[in-house]
């Protein structure tokens, strides 16, 4: 029984682990895709968070069902001949978005950093995920316990905080059938593009659990996540004026105490790192298949990323993210269809082995 609970805390930890990134572990994208639209975000966090249990669940039993343990096995699975492009989308949204936590990890310690020093920030992350990468998957879901209680101990006291420092709760408004509508779909983009992201690190990891774990896994992730939300978002109502900067999260911690930003740096950096390391492994996986040596693979992979992450955080957030969080609720929709098409054909040929059995 604890060896299970243990095994499921591991896979809500990965869950989660995998989609704190730069933007939600600096609070901004929990603005831009919640915060933003008012009272109405709070039955919508609650809306995702049912959302990442139900497609995360389907990932993980995805893997599990097939097997997966590439790259282009998955795609091939999900979109037979035309797997290559699949695969081709897949991995150079992986890219982008590595690149995006790269770029973030720079932009991070720009905030403490002289202009001279910070931009080493963005190579050093870059050199821990290709280590990380290099101690295989195993170690790899480990490293993402370690963000889970740090966040979640941030967000609470920066809850804290913002409640007995509080200047007034200011909620946007969010007037409008056409804002709402607005609101429900930006929630539904925020959880497939993360799961988009991750979904190999998911369907990898199903492989190694039972359905039981997969399931209370999947249900720990999304708790997590509609936790850490919900503080956050009451968070930026308590302080209106971190919505305006690039990091509400820190901002809100920098402005507690020192020391308290400072910790809250190193935390929001151990989430954008956790993610990177995700992602890091997923490309250099894919290119394992071309150039066997997963170590070179990786080593180029951070290169080229840490090229493109050249453009900037926000340059990259602002014309990429969109359009790969379309991407994603089109990748995730496949998904979906294949996994319950499986389970169709497997419960016709089921009937139909009992039917010739009958006759016999």
């Amino acid at each position: 029984m604890i060896k299970k609970f243990r095994q499921s805390l591991l896979v809500g930890a990965v869950m989660f682990g995998s989609i704190v990134g730069a933007g939600f572990a600096s609070g901004k994208e929990v603005w831009f895709y919640f915060a933003q639209f008012g009272w109405v975000c709070f039955p919508l966090i609650a809306f995702a968070g049912v959302l990442l249990f139900l497609l995360g669940y389907i990932f993980l039993e995805f893997g599990k069902k097939f097997g997966i343990e590439s790259v282009q096995q998955m795609n091939t699975k999900l979109f037979g001949k035309l797997g290559i492009i699949g695969e081709i989308i897949f991995i150079f949204s992986n890219f982008i978005l590595l690149s995006a936590m790269l770029a973030g990890a720079g932009s991070l310690f720009d905030i403490v950093l002289s202009q001279d020093l910070y931009r080493f920030a963005s190579v050093i992350t870059a050199i821990i995920a290709v280590v990380v990468s290099w101690m295989g998957f195993e170690k790899l879901v480990k490293v993402n316990l370690a963000v889970v209680p740090a966040m979640v101990i941030i967000i609470a006291v920066a809850f804290v905080y913002c409640v007995a420092d509080s200047g007034g709760f200011i909620v946007p408004m969010a007037n409008g059938t056409e804002r709402i509508f607005s609101a429900v779909f930006f929630s539904i983009l925020y959880v497939c593009s993360n799961l988009f992201f991750a979904g190999f690190i998911f369907a990898r990891l199903g492989t190694q659990h039972t359905r039981g774990v997969n399931l209370a896994g999947s249900a720990i992730g999304a708790g997590f996540m509609i936790l850490c939300l919900v503080g956050m978002v009451i968070s930026i109502y308590l302080n209106p004026y971190s919505s305006m900067s690039d990091m509400p999260l820190v901002y809100i911690a920098s402005n507690a105490s020192e020391v308290f930003g400072i910790v809250t740096l190193v935390v929001v950096w151990i989430g954008i790192v956790t993610t990177a390391v995700s992602l890091l492994y997923t490309i250099s996986v894919w290119l394992e298949k071309y150039i066997p040596n997963f170590k070179l693979c990786s080593i180029l992979v951070a290169i080229i990323c840490l090229i493109i992450s050249g453009l900037g955080f926000g340059a990259i957030v602002s014309y990429c993210y969109p359009v790969l969080g379309a991407i994603g609720v089109l990748f995730i929709a496949r998904m979906v269809y294949v996994t319950l098409k499986n389970q169709k054909d497997k419960k016709l040929t089921k009937n139909h082995k009992k039917s010739l059995k009958n006759i016999a």
